[in-house]
């Protein structure tokens, strides 16, 4: 049975967009990850979009805490290397892997 409107599009996380919509209504779901330009966008004015706006890099204030507790459940070892690369390289190298771990 589907639970959303044909053609409909979500520009939002997807651990909280997804499990509210029933399977058999997904065709395709695209990921836009951020590039790291070290930018905030902002849509233009005129458009839909207008006024919403995002940061294109990830840091590790923008990790959850449930996401390190569901990656120390469901993957430990994944979990022990995302500590031991924390604070290597890039900081936002570590964010973004914790980000993408956690996708379903």
């Amino acid at each position: 049975m589907l639970n959303i409107d044909n053609r409909t599009i979500f520009s939002d996380d997807n651990i909280d967009t997804l499990p509210g919509i029933n399977t058999g209504c997904i065709d395709l779901i695209y990921l836009d990850p951020p590039f790291n330009k070290n930018k905030n966008f902002t849509a233009p004015i005129g458009t839909s979009a207008e006024g919403a706006s995002f940061k294109d890099i990830f840091r590790e204030d923008d990790l959850k805490d449930e996401w390190g507790r569901t990656i120390a459940e469901d993957e430990p070892e994944l979990f022990r290397y995302l500590n031991g690369i924390k604070g290597v390289g890039k900081p936002y190298n570590f964010a973004y892997l914790a980000y993408m771990a956690v996708r379903p």
